[in-house]
């Protein structure tokens, strides 16, 4: 549990540099499709777990995981679907004149609440629901154009501050009780260092990365609000000392990321600006005959 907490990146806090342009494109682009996908796709299993932890029916495994299953499958159909059709609708309204681009800007912010409810009912998963949804809906939101996606930034904006207040208020809370211990400390930095960098440099390895691109990628894999909201869920359903215990390495984990990922951005950019970094071949374009 604690792992799935901690583990899915978030970019908000390292956002300025996947906008610096002395950084190579792919290493910008990799880090921006992994925080694209990752609270997606470990949300199911984050829902497993906590559905294990607090299980009192006496469900087998294989019921717990026919139900995690079953809420995955429902929330992608609730996704597509309500994705699908948002999409059509804003596309006629626009082109018959019922609707001008700034209006649709409520399509965009009122999208994910009306699929996560919408997933809720039914049974299905409603943080996947609306990643789905999202997905099917993005074209037509960058099709819209006229800043279509700003006014959904700025809510984000707004409620993530919302979010890091809480955060910080529950975090206080806890270690000025427990204070911090050096076994969440240790977990915290393996979870930053060694268990991130680890897979993120073996799963680059043949696809066109270089030994510094793919040390920057497993470097940087900032912590922030996906974390935080998979551990307040974690903090109503679990009982109190499992919930203490994976708040408190929710705590130090983000505060620690945003000590180390926010002092080492700059000088990684600074590096790479000195050392341009090689085109190497990618499996495609090796490959014989091309």
């Amino acid at each position: 549990m604690a792992a799935l907490v901690v583990m899915p990146m978030d970019l908000a806090p390292v956002s300025n540099f996947l906008r610096d342009v002395r950084v190579p494109l792919k290493v910008r682009a990799a880090l921006n499709i992994e925080g694209g996908f990752n609270d997606g796709l470990a949300s199911p299993l984050f829902v497993f777990c906590v559905a294990n932890l607090i299980n009192t029916k006496g469900d087998s495994f294989l019921d717990l995981v026919l139900n995690a299953l079953k809420g995955a499958v429902l929330a992608v159909l609730v996704g597509a679907a309500v994705g699908l059709l948002a999409s059509h609708l804003a596309r006629r309204a626009l082109a018959a004149g019922w609707a001008k681009p700034a209006g649709l800007r409520l399509t965009t912010l009122t999208l994910p609440f009306l699929t996560y409810a919408a997933a809720l009912l039914i049974g299905g998963n409603g943080f996947v629901a609306a990643f789905v949804a999202g997905w099917c809906y993005a074209h037509t939101a960058h099709s819209i154009g006229q800043n279509n996606l700003e006014l959904a930034h700025d809510a984000c904006h707004v409620l993530g501050l919302a979010v890091w207040f809480t955060f910080g208020k529950l975090t206080a809370d806890e270690f000025a009780s427990d204070g911090l211990t050096l076994q969440i400390a240790l977990y915290a930095l393996l979870a930053l260092t060694l268990a991130r960098m680890v897979p993120a440099y073996a799963a680059l390895s043949g696809m066109g990365f270089s030994r510094a691109e793919r040390t920057a990628v497993g470097w940087l894999g900032s912590r922030g609000v996906t974390s935080i909201v998979f551990a307040f869920l974690a903090y109503v359903q679990l009982p109190p000392g499992d919930a203490s215990f994976v708040f408190q390495v929710t705590g130090a984990t983000v505060l620690l990321s945003i000590v180390l990922h926010g002092v080492t951005m700059e000088p990684i950019a600074r590096w790479f600006a000195r050392h341009p970094q090689p085109d190497l071949p990618s499996p495609a374009t090796s490959a014989p005959g091309r």
